[in-house]
């Protein structure tokens, strides 16, 4: 039978007391590593989306344009508002502001994009 002396037992217990502490540490490191990789997820995914949303955002714009242009259509006049969707899903909405201003914003995903056009 091993007999254990005081000094042994205090080396095992302060090998356990290390052992947590580098173990804190690790999960620390995980945890924000962890973080870090959960932001840029999200910022890839707003990127991804934004680029349709752009273009839906141009497309209304472009509309609303081209029926002020004609003067038929709801943005023939000033707060008139025309909204529609693309084939890839898509929307847009776009209004004529009393300054001459077109409007428009583009929905994607969780992305919305805004354009002005003035002329």
């Amino acid at each position: 039978m091993i007999k254990l002396t005081r000094q042994t037992k205090q080396r095992g217990a302060t090998t356990i007391l290390l052992a947590m502490f580098v173990m804190n540490v690790i999960l620390l490191i995980a945890l924000t590593t962890a973080t870090i990789i959960m932001y840029e997820v999200k910022m890839v995914d707003d990127l991804v989306n934004s680029i349709p949303a752009f273009y839906a955002a141009d497309a209304g714009a472009e509309k609303c344009l081209y029926q002020s242009r004609l003067e038929s259509g709801e943005c023939a006049t000033v707060g008139g508002v025309i909204t529609g969707a693309l084939t890839n899903g898509a929307q847009f909405s776009a209004t004529r502001a009393a300054s001459g201003k077109i409007i428009s914003w583009g929905i994607y995903g969780n992305t919305k994009r805004q354009m002005e056009l003035t002329w």
